[in-house]
């Protein structure tokens, strides 16, 4: 009989505390549930984590039933679904994109813009700010990554990222990501 495995989709967010992450992940662990992909970074001051934890149905229904207890003992809120695995579009050609540009209220959604009119996913996103040590002028670090249609045209979608780059006054990178 084959091992099937479920997933469980956990978003927690609260107080930063010493060593809360592997507190966190001894609980997943001593309920026999595996970390099967994981973001844990503070955010302001704050603790947040996403994760999606695989495992059968019996360990899922135990870490299910005991998350709000691990949050509540931790001063943290929680929120978890019961998920599907990734699905693959053949269609769509993974890049890493990177921006460092002045900060301003517009900027990420002026790239948000750029690629959703050029038919392509943004699928991940980490923002970033911070102060530029020699001026202290206030920047932005973009690093995303992007789903693009396979039928785009790699230089026609490079020469136009560097124009929108130009108009932002920004660094950026635009490259295939290999698998």
């Amino acid at each position: 009989m084959p091992h099937t495995q479920h997933l469980l989709s956990i978003a927690m967010h609260g107080p930063q505390q010493a060593d809360l992450s592997r507190s966190l992940v001894t609980e997943i662990a001593n309920r026999g549930c595996n970390i099967l992909e994981c973001r844990i970074h503070p955010v302001g001051d704050q603790f947040a984590a996403t994760m999606l934890v695989g495992g059968n149905w019996s360990s899922l229904g135990r870490l299910e039933t005991a998350l709000p207890a691990i949050a509540s003992e931790h001063g943290l809120t929680a929120l978890c679904t019961r998920s599907a695995g990734k699905s693959g579009d053949s269609k769509m050609r993974p890049y890493a994109v990177e921006i460092i540009a002045p900060q301003e209220a517009g900027l990420l959604r002026d790239v948000l813009d750029f690629f959703r009119s050029h038919e392509s996913a943004v699928v991940e996103i980490v923002a970033q700010h911070y102060e530029a040590t020699q001026t202290g002028a206030a920047l932005a670090n973009l690093q995303m990554v992007v789903h693009v249609p396979v039928t785009a045209h790699p230089p026609a979608l490079r020469e136009s990222f560097m124009d929108l780059c130009d108009e932002l006054h920004a660094d950026g990178l635009l490259d295939p990501i290999k698998n």
